[in-house]
């Protein structure tokens, strides 16, 4: 990193705790970005990285001098280094992973099975890389910015609460009542080798959606806050991996409970609708 070397943004304004003898180890802005600025004003994504680094210097500072917390931000270090080069490919891996260990922990430590639901777990790791880790990386990264970046700069006062009200909306309101959840119940139907995909999808929906929306809600409005207001883009998928690894505990635990018949009785649901159409 740079050692001796004043820190500052386009905006001429001094980054606060890098001063002439503040030394950054590995957080000086050539490093993490790949490359210097270009002379050209850099797009407003890259300035939010830049940001986002520089006000963590002295707490990384601090963590790499610790004999305890060095190796923990050494490999803090290096993932953020990874997820700035490959935004993409970090997200979906680490949301894969992450999806398909959480349901392997709800399984084995939280319910205490003996043995393990492989077709649950199927539906997790699928629906872990394929959406969360795919689909939601697009939503996040490109279609929520592109929505909600004109409230923001159109609004000068209060642009910025604004936009995140938005995005918490949209995503709290809209993206997970009417895709998130029909989308994972249409997978599961494909895991478990549900002949009527549909209507098991539509069934599962019908019966579970109210109180899989209040256990969402709990967890996420708050946090989709501290996400899109504080958290820099590429850390945005990877932070969200790290709450919703409680999130799909808790996912994983009402599923076990829904499919057990404790909660609705879906097979049942499906074979009298089928009984009463072929009467």
């Amino acid at each position: 990193g740079f050692r001796g070397v004043r820190h500052t943004l386009p905006t001429g304004k001094l980054v606060r705790g890098c001063s002439q003898t503040t030394p950054l180890p590995v957080l000086s802005v050539a490093t993490h970005l790949g490359t210097p600025f270009p002379s050209s004003r850099p797009n407003r994504n890259t300035l939010d990285m830049v940001r986002g680094t520089l006000k963590l210097a002295p707490y990384t500072k601090a963590a790499l001098e610790s004999p305890f917390l060095a190796p923990l931000a050494r490999f803090g270090l290096w993932y953020s280094e990874t997820a700035k080069r490959s935004p993409f490919v970090t997200g979906f891996i680490t949301t894969g992973l992450k999806t398909s260990a959480a349901d392997l922990f709800a399984q084995k430590v939280i319910e205490g099975r003996d043995t393990i639901d492989w077709n649950r777990q199927a539906t997790f790791t699928v629906f872990g890389f394929m959406y969360l880790g795919g689909f939601q990386y697009g939503l996040y990264n490109h279609v929520f910015p592109k929505i909600c970046g004109p409230i923001k700069h159109t609004y000068k006062t209060h642009g910025k609460a604004l936009s995140i009200a938005t995005k918490v909306f949209i995503d709290q309101g809209l993206h997970h009542p009417f895709i998130y959840f029909p989308v994972f119940y249409f997978v599961k139907a494909c895991a478990i080798g549900e002949p009527n995909k549909v209507e098991y999808t539509k069934t599962k929906y019908q019966a579970e959606i109210i109180e899989s929306v209040k256990a969402l809600w709990m967890v996420w409005v708050p946090a989709q806050l501290v996400n899109f207001a504080f958290v820099p883009m590429h850390f945005r998928i990877p932070y969200v991996a790290g709450v919703s690894f409680g999130w799909t505990v808790i996912l994983s635990v009402m599923q076990g409970l829904f499919d057990a018949g404790k909660k609705t009785k879906v097979p049942q649901a499906i074979e009298a609708k089928a009984e009463d159409q072929s009467a």
